[in-house]
C-alpha cells in the first residue's frame, strides 16, 4: 500500500472516489489523497475545503488506515471498508508521528497527531486512545518515544518559546513539564 497528495492534473485512473470533511454537497475540493490499497485499487480521497487556517497537511498509511492531516482536522480512512472518522483540532493541524518513525513498538500507540495545542494518539483499529491538552498554544512537536513515555516541547511564546514535557505513552498523561498554566 502507498498513500501520496495528488498533484494538479496527475493523470491517474481511481477505481473508487471519496469524499470527506464537505458540510453540504458540492463544497470545493482543498486536497486530494490517493491510495494504492492493493488488491482494491486505487481510492482516491477528496478533502473537502474548511473555513478554518490550514498552515500544514500530511498523510500517514498505518495498515488500511489512511490518516489525513488538514485544516484543523484529523480525518482517518478505512481504505476497505470506506469508513470515515473526523477529529476536530482545538487550532490548526501540525504533523503525524508514527511509532515506526519514533522507533517504539506500536504497542500503545499507531500513530500521533499533533495540532497548535494537542496530542491526539489512535490505536492500530484507528481509534482515539487520548487526547492531551494544553500543550501549547502556537505547535506540539514529539521528539521521542519509549514503551513509558512520550518526550516533546510546546511552543508557549513564539516565536522560538518552546518549553519540553513528558507525557505516559499508555495514558497521555502529564509525567512533567508543560505549559505555566497547569497546577
Amino acid at each position: 500500500m502507498a498513500i501520496w497528495f495528488l498533484r494538479e492534473n496527475e493523470g491517474v485512473s481511481f477505481t473508487r472516489s471519496l469524499l470527506v470533511g464537505a458540510a453540504r454537497p458540492g463544497a470545493a475540493i482543498a486536497t486530494c489523497v490517493a491510495v494504492d490499497s492493493s488488491p482494491g485499487g486505487l481510492l482516491r480521497i477528496d478533502v473537502a475545503d474548511a473555513v478554518e487556517a490550514t498552515c500544514f497537511q500530511a498523510i500517514r498509511l498505518a495498515g488500511t488506515k489512511a490518516y489525513i492531516g488538514y485544516g484543523a482536522r484529523v480525518f482517518i480512512v478505512d481504505c476497505v471498508t470506506e469508513d470515515v472518522v473526523m477529529y476536530q483540532m482545538d487550532g490548526y493541524f501540525c504533523e503525524f508521528f508514527d511509532a515506526e518513525e519514533l522507533e517504539t513498538s506500536g504497542e500503545d500507540f499507531c500513530v500521533l497527531a499533533s495540532s497548535a495545542s494537542e496530542l491526539f494518539a489512535f490505536g492500530s483499529d484507528g481509534a482515539l486512545l487520548w487526547k492531551t491538552t494544553q500543550l501549547a498554544i502556537d505547535a506540539v512537536m514529539v521528539h521521542s518515544a519509549t514503551g513509558t513515555h512520550i518526550k516533546g516541547s510546546g511552543e508557549w511564546d513564539p516565536p522560538g518559546g518552546w518549553e519540553p514535557f513528558i507525557l505516559a505513552t499508555r495514558t497521555g498523561e502529564r509525567v512533567n513539564g508543560g505549559s505555566a498554566l497547569q497546577s
